[in-house]
């Protein structure tokens, strides 16, 4: 027991909002502030290959279909370059281009010549990048999504963070995540990833690793038991990345006001 909180004290799970227009930049200031020695990521490597290949074409396929787009010039992979578009479509490309989970994650480790590796399941990514192809990028699909009505991408990134900040909170006691029971393969990642940490905790007791994920894979949960739930005996800090809220993180809120 000893030696296990030793390494978990040394675990942070950084909890974001998907799309999160200004998540990049929140991103830089939190790792800059906890200056991990190695960064885990959400993401698969068949994910991250993916885009690699596939982000621009798939972006000027989209970008073809709107009006007033045709000839485009779509966006450098990884880069938040595009006009306004429709919320629905805005987080449309974003999944088929590099997360600024990712970027931020990626360019902090470039910089400062930190570890950096996407540890979610290659083949649950590989499974979903299918139906993606088969369902979401059709004319069909981004037709549909052009008549719906618009709102402000911010204003729901903003309501998912107070929603997250409240299941943060011990007080408030665990509530069911409908992740766990939407996706049939959420167990699996979750359970992957946190024997993946768990590692890196058991092999590095002496490093600070920060994992970074969706807001729900590190919330209290009731029912399955999410990351957070699968390592919680390590007893990891958490931060949520809106700046508002966060455990254990003495000193930690005046660095990233």
């Amino acid at each position: 027991m000893k030696a296990a909180k030793h390494a978990s004290a040394r675990l942070v799970l950084v909890g974001t909002v998907h799309h999160d227009p200004h998540g990049y930049d929140k991103l830089q200031r939190v790792l800059a502030a906890v200056q991990p020695d190695i960064i885990t990521l959400e993401l698969s490597p068949y994910g991250r290959g993916f885009r690699t290949k596939h982000s621009r074409r798939l972006t000027q396929r989209i970008l073809s279909r709107i009006p007033g787009a045709v000839g485009r010039e779509p966006p450098a992979p990884g880069t938040e370059s595009r006009d306004h578009l429709p919320a629905a479509l805005e987080q449309l490309l974003a999944t088929i281009t590099f997360p600024f989970e990712y970027r931020a994650a990626r360019d902090y480790a470039a910089t400062r010549s930190v570890p950096f590796y996407c540890i979610d399941l290659s083949h649950v990514s590989r499974h979903k990048v299918c139906m993606l192809k088969a369902e979401a990028l059709t004319g069909r699909n981004i037709k549909m999504l052009l008549a719906l009505p618009d709102k402000e991408l911010q204003d729901s990134v903003t309501m998912c963070y107070k929603r997250a900040a409240a299941m943060w909170r011990e007080h408030q006691g665990c509530q069911r995540l409908p992740y766990l029971a939407g996706d049939p393969s959420a167990v699996e990642r979750d359970e992957h990833m946190s024997r993946r940490l768990r590692n890196l905790c058991k092999r590095l007791p002496k490093k600070t690793i920060v994992h970074i994920a969706g807001w729900e894979h590190c919330a209290n949960s009731s029912g399955p038991s999410n990351l957070y739930g699968l390592l919680r005996d390590l007893c990891p800090q958490r931060i949520l990345l809106d700046e508002a809220w966060s455990d254990n993180r003495p000193g930690l809120s005046g660095s990233l006001d």
